[in-house]
């Protein structure tokens, strides 16, 4: 595990040794207790399907929950200072790169932090769906051995993240709107394919399930910049350590051999 930062926004990222398995959940802070909340929040995903996680792979920044996870039958190894967790290094890297790339699909310069944090969890939803070639199956992703979850190319591939669309709202006879105007999030990941949408209205996350795809029009990106600035956002995307300083990827790989006890 390894806390991720997005224009400041904390993410705590894991992602599991030979399953490939990876999650992503937004911090409201950086307390013992959130954290250890997040972890078992991890542990119950992985119990779901019979998995049983012993041991935990973190920096210094965790070492102050060696005793709470003991009492989760949780190991906790903590790396030295200056030192590194290749796995979770490189799946935070890929991770970035992927939302650099999603980042400037779209039209927005400048978006709130709701669509941000959304943009992190659509990428780990299509990093879990491909089976990776150093996991433990060809053939099975890790969402479908974790989540239990298989991918519907006809229900989760039928709209791009940011795209515009005019979402079916319940209605009557009255005179009242019979549809909203969201940007497109990601899949639910639920077997009847319903997507995530953001509210231009309300700046919440939607949940629906009917929608008509259109076009974007330019109101709707000068909407977003505007909600973006409401939320004193800044252009672009900025990735830091927790110290607030940006990080830069180094070009060359790390070389790692893991323990066989771990």
């Amino acid at each position: 595990v390894y806390i991720m930062y997005v224009n400041r926004i904390p993410f705590l990222m894991s992602v599991s040794r030979h399953i490939k398995f990876g999650t992503a959940e937004k911090l409201d802070s950086e307390l013992d207790a959130t954290l250890l909340d997040s972890i078992k929040h991890i542990q119950k995903a992985y119990a779901t399907r019979g998995f049983k996680i012993t041991n935990l792979l973190a920096d210094r920044q965790f070492k102050s929950l060696r005793a709470d996870l003991a009492d989760l039958e949780i190991a906790l190894n903590c790396v030295s200072r200056d030192e590194h967790v290749p796995e979770i290094e490189r799946y935070i890297r890929t991770t970035k790169d992927c939302t650099r790339c999603t980042y400037n699909m779209c039209p927005f310069k400048k978006l709130p932090s709701r669509i941000i944090i959304e943009m992190v969890y659509f990428n780990i939803f299509w990093l879990n769906i491909f089976p990776p070639a150093d996991g433990i199956s060809a053939t099975i992703s890790p969402r479908t051995l974790i989540a239990g979850h298989k991918l519907d190319y006809n229900k989760h591939c039928r709209l791009e993240f940011g795209a515009y669309a005019q979402v079916h709202e319940q209605h009557n006879n009255s005179m009242a709107t019979r549809t909203t105007g969201p940007i497109a999030l990601r899949p639910t990941g639920n077997t009847q394919g319903g997507y995530y949408f953001y509210s231009l209205s309300t700046g919440r996350r939607l949940n629906r399930n009917h929608w008509t795809e259109l076009p974007m029009p330019a109101k709707v990106i000068n909407r977003v910049h505007t909600l973006a600035r409401r939320a004193n956002a800044t252009n672009g995307l900025s990735f830091a350590d927790s110290n607030g300083i940006e990080t830069h990827d180094n070009d060359e790989d790390e070389t790692y051999e893991p323990a066989d006890n771990q």
